[in-house]
C-alpha cells in the first residue's frame, strides 16, 4: 500500500503540474489572441479608409468582407470571461472603431448570408447567429450604449487608482 501511496502522489502532483501550465498556455494565448484579432483589423481599416473613395466597386466589396470577418472574430472572442483588461481594452478600441465606421453593416452581412438560398457549402446557420448576436451585442456595448468621455475618463481614473 505505500507503495502505492507513493506512485499515487507523484502522479497527483504530475497532473496538477500539467494543468497548471495547461490554464496559463490557454489563459496566455486567449489574450495574445485578442491583441492579434485587434492588430489585424486595425491594416484594412486603414487601407479602406484612406483609399475607399478610389476604389473600384469589386476591391471594395473585398476590403469591407475582409473587414466584416475581422468584426465577427472580434466581437465572438470579447465575450471570454477570462480575457484580461489590457487585451480586451485593445480588442474593444479596434472594435469601437470598426463597428462605428462599418454601422450595421458587418451583422447585415451575415445575415445575408444566413438568408441566402442556398446555403453556401460547409455554413452553419447556428455558427451565423451566434455571430450576429456577438456583433449586435458588441454594438449595443461598445457604440450604443458606450458612457459618455467624461464617464469613461472617471472609469478609466477609478480603475488606475485600483490597480496602483
Amino acid at each position: 500500500m505505500k507503495k502505492i501511496q507513493g506512485i499515487l502522489l507523484s502522479l497527483a502532483l504530475v497532473f496538477g503540474a500539467i494543468a497548471v501550465f495547461e490554464t496559463g498556455a490557454r489563459y496566455g494565448a486567449t489574450n495574445m489572441r485578442a491583441i492579434a484579432i485587434a492588430s489585424e483589423l486595425q491594416l484594412p481599416l486603414g487601407i479602406y479608409l484612406s483609399g475607399h473613395t478610389t476604389m473600384d466597386d469589386k476591391t471594395r466589396a473585398q476590403w469591407v468582407a475582409v473587414i466584416d470577418n475581422g468584426i465577427a472574430a472580434g466581437a465572438i472572442h470579447r465575450q471570454l470571461w477570462y480575457l484580461n483588461k489590457e487585451s480586451k481594452a485593445q480588442l474593444e478600441k479596434v472594435l469601437r472603431f470598426a463597428l462605428s465606421m462599418r454601422g450595421d453593416g458587418a451583422a447585415k452581412r451575415f445575415e445575408a448570408i444566413a438568408n441566402s438560398e442556398p446555403l453556401p457549402e460547409g455554413v452553419n446557420l447556428g455558427k451565423l447567429d451566434e455571430i450576429r448576436r456577438a456583433i449586435d451585442t458588441a454594438q449595443a456595448e461598445l457604440i450604443d450604449n458606450a458612457p459618455s468621455l467624461n464617464e469613461a475618463e472617471v472609469e478609466q481614473a477609478n480603475d488606475a487608482k485600483i490597480d496602483s
